[in-house]
């Protein structure tokens, strides 16, 4: 039974892991809901687990009995974590307004007419297959020749502020 309840514990962390890096995404359609998931099952397995080997290994009670506590106890724990992300997470995540002149941050972009240290150029990206051309202005002031590639960090009143790749790769 131990290696059942270890198991399971690190199952569930493995799970709640997954969970983190790849099951919290807002779902096409904009809707939030908590549902049965992935880090929701590793959250009940890491419960499951560890109340079980606590109690394998430092209790006498029976394995049946064991086995029906560590499952209480690892529903309360998944329950409690729904109610936690129904109560507070979502209706804060619905609050949350995205700031529109960051939706394309990040976004590479190609300088098709120089970028003047005090004049705007012009800049296309690509956007859901589509070609779309901005005005654009460097956001450190130094110009960009054409054919540069840069990395659009902002649109403000049809106006891209724009950064060079190069400089972008440099920190990385």
């Amino acid at each position: 039974m131990l290696l059942l309840f270890l198991a399971s514990f690190l199952v569930g962390l493995l799970l709640a892991v997954w969970g983190m890096l790849y099951g919290v995404t807002k779902p096409a359609a904009g809707t939030l809901r908590a549902s049965l998931n992935v880090p929701l099952l590793g959250g009940f397995a890491t419960v499951f687990g560890a109340t079980g080997y606590l109690l394998t290994r430092y209790s006498t009670i029976g394995a049946p009995l064991r086995t029906l506590i560590a499952a209480a106890a690892g529903a309360a724990g998944a329950l409690g974590a729904v109610a936690l992300v129904t109560k507070w997470a979502i209706p804060s995540a619905a609050k949350d307004v995205e700031d529109e002149r960051y939706a394309l941050q990040g976004h590479l972009a190609r300088v098709t007419r120089a970028v003047a240290a005090n004049s705007p150029g012009t800049i296309v990206y690509e956007e859901d297959g589509a070609t779309h051309e901005a005005r654009a202005l460097a956001l450190d002031g130094e110009p960009i020749a054409p054919g540069t590639e840069v990395v659009i960090e902002r649109i403000e009143d049809g106006v891209a502020y724009v950064e060079a790749w190069a400089r972008v790769e440099e920190r990385l």
